[in-house]
Formats: structure tokens, sequence, C-alpha cells
């Protein structure tokens, strides 16, 4: 199982927030630096949401994204404002590791296909999804379709790795919906990275039992409650 740090950007700053409805709450002005330190502590790779991008639906940060990606020596996988294949292209292109693609891109099969083709791997669906129901237009509203429905779809473009965000947990440090996320790992037959809600070192052990591909973790590590080494070791055991 990997382990992700989140770091969330708004406005150039380092920010979390509480599920999908309250303010961002600011760690850092210095989002480079808070990379820096999740390097030294041995992860490998950091999981950015641009706030930005997803509430305005296009591509903002590049400027800080670009100093991470030269700076910080961690892999990155960016979430937030992405909606054509020039935006996958920008990215790409500036040295971003995994571009997570929501539901409005893929809704466009031939988008997707031609960013699958040329990207491969590269290219990681994400599903935001509220009470099992999948969220759009930067979490505010519903598409229409539930979590389990829209993985048929992504499975049936051959795509098999996925990343599932629950927004009622996000930033909650409630724990994750472990039921939800085991049913979905056993009928889906996926590669499943999971997001919200990973609040300590027990939610960590009953993922991997579970079987995810991997555990993407924000407040719990800037409220101290998960201490990254120890998650590691975690993920490693």
């Amino acid at each position: 199982m990997e382990i992700i740090p989140a770091i969330d950007l708004r406005e150039g700053a380092c920010a979390r927030i509480f599920s999908d409805v309250s303010p961002a709450e600011i760690y850092s002005d210095d989002p480079l630096e808070q990379a820096v330190i999740f390097k030294h502590l041995g992860v490998k790779s950091v999981h950015i949401t641009d706030l930005d991008g997803s509430f305005c639906g296009h591509l903002c940060n590049l400027r800080v994204i670009q100093e991470m990606l030269e700076l910080s020596g961690l892999a990155i996988e960016l979430v937030g404002g992405i909606r054509s294949m020039e935006n996958i292209d920008t990215l790409i292109d500036l040295g971003v590791s995994r571009v997570v693609v929501g539901v409005q891109v893929l809704r466009d099969k031939e988008l997707t296909k031609k960013a699958f083709e040329k990207y491969g791997e590269k290219i990681l669906p994400g599903i935001d999804a509220r009470d099992g129901m999948v969220a759009i237009e930067g979490f505010e509203t519903s598409l229409g379709k539930t979590a389990a429905m829209v993985l048929k779809e992504i499975k049936a473009m051959g795509i098999n790795k996925i990343i599932y965000t629950d927004l009622r947990r996000y930033g909650s440090m409630k724990g994750p919906n472990f039921q939800g996320i085991e049913e979905m790992v056993e009928t889906s037959g996926m590669e499943i990275v999971v997001a919200g809600g990973i609040s300590d070192y027990q939610a960590l052990r009953r993922l991997k039992d579970i079987g995810v591909a991997g555990a993407v973790i924000g407040k719990a590590i800037y409220s101290g409650n998960i201490e990254l080494p120890r998650a590691l070791e975690i993920a490693a055991s």
C-alpha cells in the first residue's frame, strides 16, 4: 500500500478544507517547504489538490506546482481544474507524474481514450463522491450516478486504477467508510487509492487489510495524529 501525503493549494498557500463545505484552513504559506519536509520523512510522492482550479474550472497555481516539481524531488499527483487535453499536456510537460482526471473528463470518452493512449498510467481517474453519489463541479453538484456505476464505466475503458475521495469524510478525521471501500475493492476488481477521513494508524492497518492500493493522508499528518515514518512502516509491513 502506498502512503501519499496531501497538500491542498489555495491561492499559493498550503491549506486543508474540512469536508466539502467549510472554508480552507491555511497550514503553511510555503507548499514547497512542506513538500521538502515530506521528502525528508521518506515518502516518494505527494497528492496535490489545486482547490482554486477545482472551483474555478481551469488550471491555477502552475508557478507553485512547477517549483515543487523542480525542487522537492517528489513525484507529484495533481488534481483540480483539469478539463481538456490541452490541460493534460501542460501538466505532463511540466513533469507531473500522475494527472488525476475527474468525471468531467471521463464523460468525454474520446478525450479519455486519447489521453490514455498518449500517456498511459500517468492518467489516473478520480471519483469524488458524497453519500455514494458522484459529485462534480468543485464538489457542488451531483452527477446523478453512484460511484459503483462510474467505476464500471471506467473499467469498461480498460482502466484498472482509480483514486476515490469520500467528500463527507474529507478533512473530517472521522475515519473512512470501511464497508463501502471494501465492497468497492471486492466488486470492482480494480486498484483503488483512498482519500478522505484517514485519521489514525488503526485506519491505515484496516485499509491495508482491505487491500487498497494507496492511502492519501492530509489533516491527520498536519494535526500530528499520524507520523509519516510510522505510516510508511505500516504500509510496508
